[in-house]
């Protein structure tokens, strides 16, 4: 993960910079692009799985709830 929003559900789940996101929604994660894809049927408000290797080479889960994403 190149970086982690302060604010996000990402970061309110406890990822950090460095962390690697597996798992979105119940979908594998191999690349960034897998995570705009798993994310598109969902909607800011939709409670979502999310599961990532830490820094420390720990496995994580959390459930998080999408919120609006900053202006593209």
């Amino acid at each position: 993960m190149a970086g982690v929003l302060s604010g996000s559900a990402a970061a309110q789940a406890g990822l950090a910079e460095g962390d690697v996101i597996t798992s979105v929604a119940g979908h594998t994660i191999a690349s960034s692009t897998d995570v705009s894809s798993a994310l598109a049927a969902h909607h800011p408000g939709d409670k979502i799985s999310l599961s990532w290797t830490d820094q420390s080479g720990q496995s994580q889960t959390a459930t998080v709830t999408l919120g609006s994403g900053p202006a593209a």
